[in-house]
């Protein structure tokens, strides 16, 4: 599923971001250019690590934004960034976040498949560095399909 999301559109390599929030703004303009979601998404997805916290930084180097589909989500979407330096979320021993995936679901079950494949490209920490290191987005999405392609072997590009 995710394959079918990823397109050089919503991937952005090698940004400059001054904190968490700007990096969660750009992740979330990539989804309201895909029109995935409307402009009021990002504020929900920033406001709600403003008052949860970290809650996003779900592996060490790895943010994933999301809001609520009433939110504002238009589709299904997902967003990639890789930030030149990482930014810290307040996630202790997972800062800093290098890696920032922004995703919007229509409904609560929708995104499921979507969300056991992110799960599989997280996990793997060797790809992920792999990710946060690519200098295109084409590179990103190879090495994406690499992992889901062939259940987890590593591919070299």
């Amino acid at each position: 599923m995710i394959l079918e999301l990823l397109h050089p559109s919503v991937i952005q390599v090698g940004v400059k971001a001054q904190d968490w929030r700007e990096a969660g703004q750009i992740a979330g303009e990539l989804l309201i250019k895909s029109e995935g979601v409307q402009p009021q998404y990002i504020h929900a997805m920033i406001k709600a690590v403003e008052e949860i916290g970290p809650y996003i930084v779900i592996a060490p180097g790895v943010a994933m934004f999301h809001g609520r589909p009433e939110d504002g989500v238009n589709n299904i979407c997902v967003s990639f960034v890789t930030l030149q330096e990482g930014v810290d979320f307040g996630a202790g021993d997972k800062d800093p976040v290098r890696l920032v995936i922004a995703l919007g679901a229509k409904d609560n079950n929708s995104h499921l498949d979507l969300l056991r494949e992110m799960i599989a490209i997280i996990g793997d920490s060797e790809l992920v560095q792999r990710i946060i290191e690519a200098s295109s987005q084409e590179e990103v999405i190879k090495l994406i399909a690499n992992k889901l392609s062939d259940g987890g072997k590593e591919n070299v590009i």
